[in-house]
């Protein structure tokens, strides 16, 4: 090596080291035991479910509101909470008061006390003292016994008994609704009974001003409430066949150990949140996203019981009604409801052409009377519920945003989506994306072997090519899946299927032996 060749290298050598100093060290990956790091203290917990609210007539009955307690209560068992149960006829004002004292009084100091409350919400036409609301309206949870003058507590009276609670650890879970409005507009109303009773003119009796200012968080108490803003509506929606909140369903999944991404058999703040946004987000198309305060941290408020994963079926069957129209003969993987509260799809006849509506009221599709059609809708319906079996609940949702929110959009405007994993650490980076049309047809977005897209993403999130709505409109179900492992096996049966669907069993075929999560995101679209 002559002179000028040993300098050269002496340089190159130089070039290279500075080059992997300065390189960014890849996040640790994610620890996994089992072990428990901290022990909690004991959990108390009082469950109220209220169906039957007889003063107000049949019309405001619900019918998931004790299921969700049901299902809670058996949560709460297994994660060795001791629990009270207040259903119906025992879930008056009253019947709060004393269980609510009793669970205080045998608590101890420090120990974690939870309420969940299953049933309907109101507004009060005013604010009482203190003026602490900022559309001026109290809001209130009303009990069995609530005939319009009583058988309510407001927010204020629950600011306050949690502020004396101070010497506890306090969640409270609140699956019920105040609201006036839906996200998107121009909707049929096809799902479950709203948890809403409406506003309502009150003259609260209330002794004396309560104190405090209801913007202001208790640093002891967690709150998980249906949703982040005033206006949305709560609907019931259907879990293997009957009614339920759709957040009390994925807060028994979480108590379950669902939610618990790092096996250490307890949830923070920052794991429930995680978990109920995104999930009861996916099941409701968007329509309802949980709010938690204070913020997300890593503040363990519960422990949890695991639970082992499920099989993910293959063999899925979709319900379906109809009106004014016939299901066609031939057609597979569904069976015939008439309740309006258990479908996945609804099929009515206008104009001579079928309107396709999913459960969440949302119009998905329009198209002419053919046999080909009616299969392709149940078909991606099919698929939908399949991956979302899939979700692996042991890492965390994947987290797809969309910029312009979950309004209808129009013809012509421009979309940008976001993909990122729940957890970068978690090490899952072999992305696909595709695209399920309303009128039931695939479109693969990611990777693209035009573009040369790589199988494994390095930098997350993920800012996909913008996309314009086109035709055909109506209802899209844009899927993600990220895998430890590049998954050519699933590229290759997308190429070679689309526009038409995957079965269950292929995808299933295809992800064999590999690590992955699937996402969903909804997004609805129509005709200026």
């Amino acid at each position: 090596m002559n002179k000028h060749n040993h300098i050269l290298y002496i340089a190159l050598l130089l070039i290279s080291f500075l080059f992997q100093a300065c390189k960014p060290n890849p996040p640790p990956p994610i620890e996994r035991s089992s072990k428990i790091i901290k022990k909690l203290p004991s959990q108390h917990a009082l469950v109220i479910g209220i169906n039957k609210f007889p003063k107000l007539g049949a019309n405001w009955r619900l019918e998931g509101a004790v299921n969700d307690a049901k299902i809670l209560h058996k949560a709460f068992k297994q994660a060795n909470v001791n629990t009270r149960v207040l259903l119906d006829e025992q879930a008056t004002r009253a019947g709060f008061d004393r269980a609510w004292r009793s669970m205080l009084n045998k608590a101890k100091k420090g120990d974690i006390v939870i309420l969940t409350f299953s049933g309907h919400g109101i507004q009060l036409n005013s604010d009482t003292l203190p003026l602490d609301e900022l559309d001026g309206q109290d809001e209130a949870l009303i009990f069995h016994d609530f005939n319009g003058k009583q058988g309510f507590i407001t927010d204020d009276e629950l600011y306050s008994l949690f502020e004396e609670a101070s010497d506890y650890k306090i969640v409270v879970v609140i699956d019920a609704c105040h609201s006036r409005g839906m996200v998107r507009g121009a909707k049929r109303q096809t799902l479950g009974k709203m948890r809403t009773a409406g506003n309502w003119t009150i003259k609260a009796n209330i002794p004396q001003p309560m104190q405090g200012d209801e913007r202001q968080t208790l640093q002891h108490v967690t709150h998980i409430m249906g949703v982040d803003e005033e206006i949305l509506k709560i609907s019931e929606v259907t879990f293997e066949g009957k009614q339920y909140g759709a957040l009390s369903w994925y807060f028994s999944q979480a108590l379950m150990g669902y939610a618990d991404y790092n096996f250490d058999n307890y949830l923070s703040r920052s794991e429930l949140h995680n978990f109920l946004r995104k999930k009861v987000s996916q099941k409701t198309n968007n329509l309802q996203k949980p709010k938690l305060l204070p913020r997300a941290d890593d503040t363990l408020v519960l422990a949890s019981a695991p639970e082992p994963l499920p099989p993910s079926p293959t063999n899925v069957i979709i319900n379906i009604t109809t009106e004014k129209t016939q299901i066609p003969s031939n057609l597979s993987h569904f069976r015939s409801v008439n309740t309006s509260s258990e479908f996945d799809l609804l099929f009515q006849i206008n104009n001579n052409k079928i309107t396709a509506f999913n459960y969440t009221g949302d119009q998905i599709t329009e198209f002419s009377n053919q046999h080909k059609n009616w299969q392709r809708l149940i078909d991606k319906a099919r698929l939908l519920k399949f991956l979302e079996l899939w979700f692996n609940k042991k890492y965390k949702p994947i987290d797809i945003r969309l910029r312009e929110g979950d309004e209808l959009h129009q013809q012509g405007e421009i979309l940008h989506f976001t993909i990122a994993p729940g957890d970068i650490r978690e090490g899952l980076n072999a992305l696909t994306i595709f695209n399920l049309t309303g009128n039931g047809e695939l479109q693969l977005m990611y990777p693209l072997a035009n573009y040369n897209d790589p199988l494994l993403i390095n930098d997350f999130p993920y800012h996909m090519p913008a996309m314009q709505i086109s035709p055909p409109f109506g209802g899209d179900n844009l899927v993600a899946i990220l895998c430890k492992q590049a998954v050519t096996n699933l590229h290759q049966l997308l190429i070679k299927v689309q526009p038409n669907l995957p079965t269950p069993k292929q995808i299933s075929k295809s992800l064999r032996g590999n690590t992955c999560q699937v996402g969903q995101y909804a997004f609805f679209s129509g005709n200026k």
